[in-house]
C-alpha cells in the first residue's frame, strides 16, 4: 500500500489467525472521509437478545481491528452490535506517505474528522442506537476531543488509558520506572 488510494485492494478483508480468528457474522468495506481518504471498517451484528446499541470501538495509535476480535466477541455476546475501524495510517486504511510502515496526518484533527465520518457514515445509517464509544489511548483522545465539539454524537463514552498529558508536567520514562518501582514495593505493582 502506498499513498495513492488506488494501490489498496478493491476488496477490505481481516487477517484471521487460528489464535485469533475473525468473530462470526461481520462484514468488513472501506468508507471514505470527506477529505478523501478510504477507511477500512467492519461491523458486527449481536448475536441474540434485547437491543442493547452499538458499541464504536476506536483503539489507539498503531493498533488495527484484529487485535480487538475477543473484545469484539465479548460485546456481540453481550447483546451489543460492534462497529470499529482502522484510523489513516493504520491497520488497513490508506496511508499518506509512500513508506506503508509510517502512520502520518497533516494534524490531529484528521483523527476527528475520520471519527465524524465513521458517525455519520457507517453507524447512523448502518448500526442501531443507543451509540456507546468505547475508545483505548489515541482513541480515547480523539473520542474525548470529539465529544467536546459535538456532545451528541454518542449517548455514552468509556475511555481506557486515554493519551494525555496535563499541561507542565513531563514523565521521563526513568521518572516512571521509579514510580512503578516504588509502586511494586510498597505491594502495589499489579494496579
Amino acid at each position: 500500500m502506498g499513498n495513492n488510494k488506488n494501490e489498496m485492494p478493491a476488496q477490505a478483508s481481516l487477517v484471521s489467525v487460528s489464535s485469533n480468528p475473525v468473530p462470526e457474522g461481520g462484514r468488513v468495506a472501506y468508507f471514505e472521509t470527506r477529505d478523501a481518504v478510504r477507511l477500512r471498517y467492519g461491523i458486527w451484528r449481536r448475536s441474540s437478545g434485547a437491543n442493547k446499541g452499538t458499541i464504536c470501538l476506536v483503539h489507539g495509535r498503531t493498533e488495527f481491528i484484529e487485535k480487538y476480535f475477543e473484545t469484539i466477541n465479548d460485546f456481540i455476546a453481550r447483546g451489543f452490535c460492534v462497529a470499529t475501524f482502522d484510523w489513516r495510517g493504520q491497520g488497513g486504511s490508506q496511508r499518506l506517505v509512500k513508506n506503508s510502515q509510517y502512520g502520518f496526518v497533516n494534524h490531529f484533527d484528521d483523527y476527528i474528522c475520520d471519527l465524524q465520518c465513521f458517525h455519520s457514515d457507517i453507524l447512523l445509517p448502518d448500526c442501531p442506537p443507543p451509540f456507546h464509544l468505547v475508545g483505548h489511548s489515541m482513541g480515547a483522545l480523539v473520542a474525548l476531543l470529539a465529544a467536546a465539539r459535538d456532545r451528541m454524537m454518542f449517548d455514552r463514552l468509556f475511555l481506557s488509558a486515554p493519551m494525555l498529558q496535563p499541561d507542565g508536567v513531563a514523565v521521563s520514562p526513568a521518572m516512571a520506572a521509579t514510580l512503578m518501582g516504588v509502586l511494586r514495593f510498597v505491594g502495589l505493582g499489579g494496579m
